[in-house]
C-alpha cells in the first residue's frame, strides 16, 4: 500500500479527534477505528423492532440491554474494520457512492437529505458507509470462500445420510369451503349444512367443481376453483387429511367438517413418499455444510481479532 493511499485510509476512517481527546460523538473504538454515536443509534433503530413486541412498550432496562447489544455489534465490525486494513481490502469510491445515493434517493431533495443528516454531516455519513462495507467485504474474503462446500463433500454427505433425505407423500385437492362462525346458534348451523349437502349432490351428479367453488365456497381459492395446490402430510387439519387418504384421484369426499366448517373435497394428484434424488438434495446439504463450517470460521476468526486490537469504550 502506497503512503497516500495509507493516508487517505486513515483520514476517511479515524477522525483526527481520536488521536487528541475523543469527540463527543465517538463513543468507542476498536485499535483506532471509531465507532460513532450515529453509528449506535442506526444500530438501535435496526435491532428494536425484533426486540420488542408489536403492542408492547419498551422498558428502560429494556432500552439498555438493546443498546448493549448494539454496541457490541458494532465493536465486531469493528474488528473486521480493523483486520481489512492491516490486510489492505478497500471499497472502491464509487461503491460506497452508490450507496450513499441510494440513501440520498429516499428523500425529496438533497436539502432535505443534508437536513436530516445532521450533526453527522454527509462526510460523516459516507465514511460510516465505507466501514461498514468494508467490515462487510472482509468477512466475505475471510469467511465465505472458506466455507464453500466441494460436490464431492455434498455428495459424500448424501451418501451418509441419504435415509434422512425424503420426500414425504403430497397430494393436490381442490375444496368448497361454507364456513361456520365457532359463534352461531343451532339453527344457523343447520342452514349451513343444508347448503353444503345441496353443494355435495351437484358435485357428485358432474357439474363442474371449478364453477362451484368459485360461485359457492368461502375460502379465498374460490377464485382458483378451490384449488390449494400442493401439499404434503400434516399440513392441513386431521379429518381434512383422513378424508384425502381415502380417496382416489379423481373422488369427490363426503362432507368433511374442520373447526372451519364443511368441505367438500376434490383429489386431484397424489404423489407417494420417496427417497430425495441427490439432485434434489443437494442445495440443501450445501446450504447445512456452509452454514455449519461458516459459524465455526467466523467464532474462530473473531476470537483471533479479540486477541489482536485493543477496545476502548468513551462511554458507559
Amino acid at each position: 500500500m502506497t503512503i497516500l493511499r495509507t493516508l487517505l485510509l486513515v483520514l476517511l476512517l479515524v477522525p483526527a479527534s481520536l488521536y487528541a481527546a475523543p469527540s463527543q460523538n465517538i463513543i468507542a473504538s476498536v485499535g483506532g477505528v471509531p465507532i460513532t454515536a450515529f453509528e449506535l443509534q442506526r444500530q438501535i433503530n435496526r435491532v428494536l423492532p425484533l426486540k420488542v413486541s408489536y403492542h408492547g412498550g419498551v422498558s428502560a432496562e429494556k432500552v439498555n440491554e438493546i443498546k448493549s447489544e448494539a454496541l457490541d455489534d458494532l465493536i465486531e465490525r469493528g474488528y473486521k474494520i480493523k483486520y481489512a486494513i492491516d490486510n489492505e481490502i478497500s471499497v472502491s469510491a464509487d461503491i460506497v457512492d452508490k450507496q450513499l445515493e441510494k440513501i440520498v434517493k429516499r428523500f425529496k431533495s438533497r436539502k432535505e437529505f443534508e437536513k436530516a443528516v445532521g450533526a453527522e454531516t454527509v462526510t460523516g455519513l459516507r465514511a460510516a458507509l465505507y466501514r461498514q462495507l468494508l467490515a462487510k467485504k472482509a468477512e466475505e474474503q475471510v469467511i465465505d470462500a472458506k466455507a464453500q462446500a466441494s460436490e464431492d463433500e455434498i455428495r459424500a454427505y448424501y451418501d451418509k445420510n441419504k435415509h434422512t433425505f425424503f420426500m414425504p407423500k403430497q397430494f393436490r385437492a381442490s375444496h368448497i369451503l361454507i364456513k361456520v362462525d365457532p359463534a352461531s346458534n343451532a339453527e344457523e348451523r343447520k342452514e349451513l349444512k343444508k347448503k353444503a349437502d345441496e353443494l355435495l349432490k351437484r358435485a357428485k351428479a358432474g357439474e363442474d367443481f371449478f364453477d362451484l367453488a368459485y360461485y359457492n365456497s368461502d375460502d379465498r381459492t374460490k377464485f382458483v376453483g378451490g384449488d390449494l395446490g400442493m401439499f404434503h402430510e400434516g399440513q392441513t387439519e386431521k379429518p381434512f387429511e383422513d378424508a384425502l387418504k381415502a380417496m382416489k384421484v379423481g373422488d369427490i369426499s363426503d362432507l368433511v367438517r374442520t373447526r372451519y366448517g364443511y368441505h367438500i373435497i376434490k383429489l386431484t394428484q397424489v404423489n407417494e413418499a420417496r427417497q430425495m434424488s441427490f439432485d434434489e438434495a443437494r442445495q440443501k446439504i450445501k446450504t447445512r455444510i456452509e452454514k455449519e463450517r461458516r459459524k465455526k470460521l467466523y467464532a474462530a476468526w473473531i476470537d483471533s481479532l479479540k486477541q489482536k486490537y485493543e477496545v476502548k469504550r468513551f462511554v458507559e
